[in-house]
C-alpha cells in the first residue's frame, strides 16, 4: 500500500530521495526505506479528473532520475490511522 506524507514544501527538491537507509516509525509501524521508486509511463496517464500530461514524467527524468516516493521494508507492522505523525527513527 502506498503512504502519503504531508509535510512542509521543499522547493525544488525530492526528500525522500534523501531518507534510503533510515527508519522511520509511524505509530507502531517500523519501516526501513529501502531504495527510491521509479517511475513508468502510468505516470502520465489521464485520471478521474486529471488529463494526460506527459510532463509530468518528463519532470521526474530530468529533475529527479526518474524516481518518485520510495520503497521500504517493514520491520515491525502494524496499523497506521490517517493523520498519525511520522518520526525518524
Amino acid at each position: 500500500p502506498n503512504i502519503v506524507i504531508d509535510m512542509a514544501p521543499v522547493e525544488g527538491s525530492f526528500p525522500e530521495t534523501e531518507w534510503v537507509g533510515r527508519k522511520l516509525a509511524i505509530g507502531d509501524l517500523l519501516l526501513t526505506v529501502s531504495e527510491p521508486c521509479r517511475r513508468c509511463g502510468f505516470t502520465i496517464i489521464a485520471q478521474d479528473g486529471f488529463d494526460a500530461d506527459p510532463g509530468i514524467l518528463r519532470n521526474l527524468v530530468r529533475h529527479n532520475a526518474h524516481n518518485l516516493g520510495v520503497y521500504c521494508t517493514v520491520d515491525r507492522p502494524a496499523r497506521i490511522e490517517v493523520g498519525a505523525t511520522m518520526r525518524f527513527v
